[in-house]
């Protein structure tokens, strides 16, 4: 290939020609491209320096760090340092090399000798300091710096470094060298206006205390910056008592928490035998400089700050409470609770409040749940306060310590205080918790009564399912509240459920479920629903339908008797006889002649609620005039009519009752609704008749007997003890029963009757006595403390010959009281007949020692009495 190219050239070129020529070529193009590249990078720099303006240098050097950023340009220091001896030092600063250099001298591990000297020879004097703390950190710097600093002069390095001083943390060792020829300079410096070069020569000249002027000292103490204060606070030395008197100064008087910090460490370590925060008689400035700093494991602090807890100043308190917080004694005195103390309980309480009054509320975060002490108190806490967090954290922990046991009186408060907190400051998480334990809580009667009541409006949107679903439950055992709590959501949540119950199958909804739909939609009193409601009231039991009528009268007065009348006029039975039966409760009177013309209907069901609506308007003169219907072909009409008469009829109406008591073709079912109704009826009538079927009616003896139990007013009772007393022996028998069911109500005419001793009355009036437990209580009162009790106790008893009267009072034969004893006698006196000898030798045999005792010490006292 060589031979073909000399024979085509006609020369004899050498192989090595051929070869070192394309190297050469490459040597010098690469040459061209450096000498281009060296000359294009010169341009760029000269033309930050001939810049004539401010905006020609700044567009200058955007140009340059375009082409050559910091991070790329300090690879060419070494150039950069020819270039800055040929055109100044800005070169270096304008491009931000000197940044650079001063970063890699000061976050480098092993700094070079070389990057100091580029830093003090090329960089701006503000870097000399972190020049200066860098040749301080390592030995092998320190010669090159103190070099430089003899050739540059060291008062001028001095005031240089004190200059680009910032009040950063140095090793202020190596400024010894300065103490030994220019200590005046430095006490000099600590008079500067700029803060950081009295700084600085603080910072040296407290290597030598005795260069250092007491004076000096003071001044510094009182220095205008902090940081000076500090550095002086920190090292100080005067004799004890002043240093002490500085320190204490510093701690409760200066203004800057790290100063007073400062002299409280100093204190901590020199002069805890002089420290007694509780006896310095401190403002409450001073007071909260000393709580900020107080120490954990200093008892007097954990007094000190415990003391301040109580304070009525709210700064004085949240330092208090920090601390307290911190050592862990607010945590201590929460989980320190037990439900058998609450007196120590309301005392934690009340110094927790006053923490978390404060924000300050950490010790809520991890606690014991004891007992439960500790969370009933935390719940007391976080009831009328608290973070959310924390009300989450309560939360969890209460549900789990009632996860197996049931709320009871003792720690009942636990749950509901807990679930005041979270209704009151809790956050949607805690919402959340709630109705998680409401969810598991479904067939829990106890736990409902607690949750639904307590269900926020705010928070229907998340409840709402969850109660819908307790809706559609059968079982569910607190259907009533639920009812009420449903009917407080707003109307855009629940109008569609209650709708589609309603409108739904009664297979897939039962009657339960629609009664509870239709309650609550009366509950949302929407005007636009009133149509639906009246249409639906058939579906109500009557006495739910009465208490329903009290959610009806609220709606539009107007619109309600619009449509009530349409209602009355339309065929269906049930809704007239349900309209019917709630319009005394809505005491709207318009519809008297409607309800009068009812009495006709061809629907028993309508009759009957015409005839209860009739009455609860107290049209008592129309139904005396209705007793026609006591012979109504349907027997339920004649049941209400009968009860509904005996209870508020004439005398006419009565006497038409009483032969229907006797009548031998009227069902048992309408004579025990006349026997009923006459038990609640005013009438002095409707006792006689009673009295007549309790004599004559062995088959109604019972009802009888239980309706005129029910007959205690002052003047039945008359009624009743005069017959009682007109009586044959074999209707007073029967009447017995009567006074019995009566009770106390009874007794004290009974007693009355008694008084008066007539013996043919006696035997069947302590009867009843005996029956109500009346000689009894009697016995009783015969140890009250109260004299006037016990004479009549005494007296009482004296009037009865029965053995458990007399067993009483032979009790009370050596009673104080001297009328006691007189009743005592008398009763004894009485003891002729066979039958109080009989009771007598009982009491002589009665199996209490104290009986048989008295019974002969009675016996013999009325023997002394006869001879007397």
């Amino acid at each position: 290939m060589i031979d073909n190219l000399n024979s085509l050239l006609g020369m004899n070129i050498p192989l090595w020609a051929l070869v070192a020529a394309p190297v050469v070529l490459i040597f010098l193009a690469l040459f061209v491209l450096w000498f281009v590249k060296t000359r294009i990078f010169k341009v760029r720099l000269r033309r930050i320096i001939n810049a004539q303006d401010a905006q020609q240098t700044e567009e200058a050097i955007k140009d340059f760090e375009q082409h050559y950023p910091a991070d790329k340009l300090v690879r060419y220091s070494k150039r950069m340092e020819r270039y800055s001896r040929q055109m100044g030092p800005g070169v270096v600063r304008e491009t931000g090399l000197a940044d650079k250099w001063v970063q890699r001298l000061t976050h480098s591990v092993l700094p070079r000798a070389k990057d100091l000297r580029r830093v003090l020879l090329y960089c701006p004097a503000s870097f000399l300091f972190k020049a200066f703390i860098a040749a301080g950190r390592h030995p092998r710097l320190q010669k090159v710096f103190i070099n430089w600093m003899q050739g540059e002069g060291e008062e001028k390095v001095m005031r240089l470094l004190s200059e680009s001083c910032r009040g950063e943390d140095f090793d202020p060792s190596f400024g010894r060298i300065f103490l030994e020829n220019n200590g005046s300079l430095l006490n000099e410096l600590t008079g500067e206006p700029e803060w950081f070069a009295r700084y600085f020569a603080y910072r040296i000249l407290l290597l030598n205390r005795e260069a250092l002027a007491e004076r000096s000292m003071e001044d510094g103490i009182l220095d205008p910056h902090p940081l000076v204060r500090k550095i002086l606070t920190e090292n100080i030395s005067f004799d004890q008592d002043k240093t002490w008197t500085v320190l204490w100064d510093k701690l409760i008087h200066d203004p800057v928490y790290e100063v007073r910090e400062a002299a409280r460490k100093r204190i901590e370590n020199e002069f805890m035998d002089r420290y007694s925060p509780k006896d310095a008689g401190l403002t409450d400035e001073e007071t909260a400089r000393v709580l900020e700093l107080l120490d954990p494991n200093c008892q007097e602090d954990r007094t000190f700050a415990m003391t301040s807890l109580e304070s009525q100043n709210r700064e004085l308190r949240y330092h208090a409470a920090v601390f307290l917080e911190k050592c862990g004694v607010l945590a201590s005195l929460l989980a320190k609770n037990t439900l058998e103390d609450p007196g120590t309980m309301e005392h934690s309480v009340n110094l927790l409040r006053k923490a978390l009054e404060v924000n300050v509320s950490g010790f809520l975060r991890d606690y014991p749940s004891g007992d439960g002490a500790p969370l009933l108190a935390a719940a007391r806490l976080l009831a009328g306060g608290g973070t959310q967090e924390n009300i989450c954290h309560l939360e969890k922990k209460v549900f789990v310590f009632f996860g197996g046991k049931k709320p009871d009186p003792s720690n009942v408060e636990i749950y509901t205080k807990t679930l005041e907190a979270v209704i009151s400051n809790g956050n949607v998480k805690s919402l959340e918790i709630l109705a998680e334990e409401l969810s598991l809580k479904e067939a829990d009667k106890v736990y409902l009564e607690l949750l639904l009541p307590r269900i926020p409006n705010k928070a229907e949107a998340l409840f709402a399912p969850i109660l819908f679903r307790f809706l559609e439950n059968t079982a569910f055992p607190a259907r009533e509240e639920l009812v009420q709590i449903l009917g407080t959501f707003s109307s855009d949540v629940i109008l569609p459920k209650v709708f589609h119950i309603l409108n739904g199958s009664r297979a897939v909804h039962p009657h339960i479920v629609r009664i509870s739909a239709l309650k609550i939609l009366g509950r949302l009193k929407m005007p636009f629903c009133l149509q639906r409601i009246l249409e639906s009231l058939p579906t109500l039991r009557l006495e739910e339908a009465e208490e329903f009528a009290r959610l009806i009268a609220e709606y539009p007065k107007d619109m309600f008797e619009e449509k009530v009348r349409a209602l009355l006029a339309s065929p269906d039975a049930r809704i007239r006889a349900s309209l019917i039966t709630v319009l005394p409760v809505t005491k709207n009177e318009k519809f008297t002649k409607e309800i009068r013309s009812s009495l006709k209907d061809v629907d028993p069901d309508v009759r009957v609620a015409a005839i209860k609506a009739l009455l609860g308007f107290g049209e008592i003169k129309l139904l005396n005039q209705e007793t026609s219907m006591l012979h109504d072909p349907v027997e339920r009409v004649r049941v209400t009519t009968a009860e509904v008469i005996a209870m508020h009829g004439n005398a006419a109406a009565l006497e038409i009752l009483k032969n229907i008591t006797t009548a031998p073709n009227e069902t048992d079912a309408v004579k025990i609704s006349v026997i009923a109704g006459l038990g609640q009826s005013a009438s002095a009538e409707g006792i006689t008749i009673l009295v007549s079927v309790l004599d004559s009616s062995d088959e109604f003896r019972g009802y009888a007997e239980r309706a005129l139990a029910n007959r205690t007013s002052k003047r039945d009772m008359g009624q009743l003890i005069d017959i009682f007393k007109d009586a044959e022996p074999q209707l007073r028998e029967k009447l017995i029963p009567v006074f019995k069911a009566q009770g106390r109500k009874a007794e004290p005419r009974i007693v009355e009757i008694l008084k008066d001793e007539i013996a043919s009355f006696k035997p069947y009036l302590v009867k009843i006595l005996e029956e109500t437990g009346y000689i009894d209580e009697a016995k009783r009162r015969l140890l009250n403390r109260d004299v006037e009790v016990r004479r009549e106790a005494a007296l009482l008893l004296s009037l009865m010959d029965t053995l458990p009267a007399f067993r009483g009072l032979v009790l009370a034969a050596k009673d104080p009281d001297q009328e006691v004893r007189v009743c005592v006698v008398k009763a004894l006196e009485k003891l002729k007949s066979s039958h109080s000898h009989e009771i007598l030798e009982k009491l002589k045999e009665d199996p209490d020692s104290r009986i048989r005792k008295y019974t002969y010490w009675a016996l013999e006292r009325l023997d002394s009495l006869k001879m007397e």
